[in-house]
């Protein structure tokens, strides 16, 4: 059960939305990094593309990106260049738009959103009003299964009407999983390598059948 009081949000500036993004790149909540991050005279635009999924997150998610075939689907080389010359293309959110604290610690917990008044709210009021702006996009990427069933959720209410996919979350503590999905390392019998390896398969095949159908 999650104790309404013991949330904390703190802004971050990521107010920027692009209504022309093709892809919508999706985690839970900004973290630490993100709120560290320079924001001195800069536009809403520039603080998002400087600082949106910073530090080794972004070396990590988009190598899973060109894995999956995001690059190809954009008709780019690499989705290295979202957070460069193709940052029009993409949109980089969380579920919850501020930083989100629980009991003093950064909020992870996506799965459990939909079980707070409070978190509930702020989805609402940031992730699912921002949604009516994408009218371009045709696939959202969830960062972990627990965002994935929120947005699967969404779907399911008619927020979201294009395809969803899920790659495990690009933090370095998720090096196993990453390895894992990128093909570098074996599945093992545990049920994390084995979700990262079904991620991959069905993320992979989802955005073939989208080219092909294009």
């Amino acid at each position: 059960m999650i104790n309404d009081d013991a949330i904390e949000f703190k802004a971050t500036g990521f107010d920027y939305v692009n209504p022309a993004a093709l892809v919508v790149l999706v985690g839970i909540t900004p973290g630490n990094t993100q709120l560290l991050g320079s924001r001195c005279g800069k536009t809403l635009r520039e603080i998002k593309r400087e600082n949106a999924f910073a530090g080794g997150m972004r070396n990590n998610l988009s190598r899973m990106l060109d894995h999956i075939g995001v690059n190809m689907l954009l008709g780019i080389s690499s989705c290295r260049s979202l957070w460069n010359e193709d940052f029009d293309k993409v949109e980089m959110t969380s579920l919850l738009k501020d930083a989100t604290y629980y009991k003093g610690k950064m909020f992870n917990r996506a799965s459990d959103i939909l079980r707070s008044r409070k978190l509930t709210n702020a989805l609402y009021n940031g992730f699912i009003k921002d949604c009516s702006s994408y009218s371009e996009a045709m696939l959202f990427v969830a960062m972990g299964d627990g965002v994935g069933r929120v947005l699967s959720h969404l779907v399911s209410e008619g927020v979201i009407s294009v395809p969803v996919v899920v790659v495990p979350h690009p933090s370095g503590a998720n090096a196993g999983r990453i390895a894992v999905f990128l093909g570098s390392k074996p599945s093992g019998l545990d049920l994390a390598s084995r979700r990262a390896r079904e991620q991959a398969i069905q993320a992979k095949l989802t955005i073939s059948q989208m080219r092909a159908s294009a």
